[in-house]
């Protein structure tokens, strides 16, 4: 951690300024981009060797990092909002990714936050768990004891936000860092007097970044089916468990009145298929909420990925301007395609495993249009004769049939919304964009082979 103390003194970082850096297992630093060194105020020797917690602020809480390492040994790329201080004092705020390397190590890209509304809440909640942090110290705790009373923190308070996870929160805010930045950004560089395999790589990575872009927008249609699959199951559910429609409400009826005896008796078998009927919706819920889960994993993947292509077309725009053997761009070009390579294996991955939940979310709404077909037609014997319309009922029978009524037309209508929605879902082909993909690394890492053989071959 920085021995330097904060200047109060802010400086900000450029849209088009992205910092870069890898490290080895134990977080030291192994390579920095300009970016990284202009704005961190160390000289590059400073930084390579040093461990990357030497531009924490203070303010940080441990939390966060604890969060942080528990993600990255789980194997999984971690992005959170952070506070950076240089070391002339001066302090500035990142939105950081950490992916993890083939070599054991871990890539660093990190960029100006742009979203505001997320940004705020982070610092908000990094506020709170610093002092939560503070307090467990002075009650006799160390650091990391405290760290991990500030995460349980940051969870808590990510929980009364609505937001059941830091997966949730970091599968949302990527996405939005990532195209709002795109979109305030001067654009990918071009370079088009280039030549030979370099050229080949730039152009290359300038396709990955506009499949991306597509990629993302199916995803975005396909988050708006699932937001929209979610909340009719909600509907569903409401509307076959129904506070009016209970045993309870049942048991003052007069059955010795004709009328009321015969809804009571569709009713007593509605509430006897109520709990299968509820099961299998539950089962509908479980597949809806594992596919919004695995949409907003496929969203995150893909903002990292456009995050790493943009970045390594910086870096192939380095070697094409300079014409020289500049390792460092060679080396972060590298360990850049190899995390394309695995973020793109993990993207098929979970393709898989949308297409597998698409199928389960269409069985389930099928099986529960088959299983609620009965007890809704007998609940239509009673809302469509005449007499459940009697004037003369009495006031509770009234409820009870008005609440029929909508079990009735309301499970019905959402069934049928949901088998629309279910069907959108499947037309959409999740696949090929994964293909496109794959092709484009697999052109891109054949011309960085050919560089990197006429470098050594000399």
């Amino acid at each position: 951690m920085s021995t330097t103390a904060p200047s109060g003194a802010v400086h900000e970082v450029g849209v088009d300024e992205i910092f870069f850096s890898t490290t080895d297992a134990k977080g030291i630093i192994e390579r920095s981009n300009d970016v990284f060194v202009r704005l961190s105020h160390f000289e590059r020797d400073e930084l390579a060797g040093a461990p990357h917690n030497l531009i924490r602020h203070p303010e940080m809480p441990g939390g966060a990092f604890h969060a942080m390492w528990a993600t990255l040994k789980a194997g999984s790329p971690f992005a959170a909002y952070v506070r950076n201080l240089a070391a002339n004092g001066s302090e500035y705020d990142v939105f950081a990714t950490v992916t993890p390397l083939r070599s054991g190590g871990y890539l660093s890209v990190r960029t100006r936050p742009v979203c505001t509304d997320l940004f705020q809440t982070a610092c908000a909640i990094y506020d709170d768990a610093r002092s939560v942090e503070d307090q467990a110290i002075k009650d006799g705790a160390n650091r990391r004891q405290a760290a991990q009373v500030g995460a349980e923190r940051i969870l808590e308070m990510l929980a009364e936000a609505g937001i059941p996870s830091y997966e949730t929160f970091q599968n949302l805010a990527l996405p939005q860092e990532v195209t709002s930045r795109e979109e305030l950004s001067a654009g990918l560089p071009s370079r088009p007097r280039a030549e030979g395999p370099l050229a080949t790589m730039l152009a290359e990575a300038t396709e990955i970044n506009t499949g991306l872009d597509a990629w993302m927008r199916q995803q975005d249609e396909l988050a708006d089916l699932g937001n929209q699959l979610g909340q009719a199951g909600k509907r569903l559910s409401r509307a076959i468990e129904s506070p009016s429609l209970t045993a309870r409400a049942l048991e003052g009826l007069d059955r010795s009145d004709s009328r009321v005896g015969a809804l009571a008796e569709l009713l007593d078998l509605w509430l006897q298929m109520q709990e299968i009927v509820s099961q299998q919706v539950g089962q509908l819920q479980e597949a809806l909420a594992q596919m919004t889960q695995v949409i907003g994993r496929t969203r995150f993947r893909i903002a990292l990925a456009r995050l790493h292509s943009t970045i390594t077309t910086t870096f192939i725009v380095e070697l094409i301007d300079h014409d020289t053997d500049n390792q460092l761009s060679r080396g972060a070009i590298r360990d850049l395609l190899d995390a394309l390579e695995d973020g793109m294996a993990e993207l098929e991955e979970q393709v898989l495993e949308h297409q597998r939940l698409t199928e389960a979310t269409t069985t389930a709404i099928a099986q529960s249009q088959r299983i609620l077909a009965i007890p809704r037609q007998l609940l239509m014997l009673w809302t469509t004769d005449p007499q459940s319309s009697d004037p003369t009922l009495p006031e509770t029978v009234k409820t009870l049939s008005r609440a029929a009524d909508h079990a009735v037309s309301t499970s019905g209508t959402t069934l049928e919304n949901l088998g629309e929605l279910a069907a959108r879902c499947r037309e959409l082909d999740v696949v090929e964009p994964s293909r496109e993909m794959r092709e484009h690394l697999r052109r891109m890492r054949r011309a960085y082979e050919q560089t990197h053989g006429e470098q050594t071959s000399e």
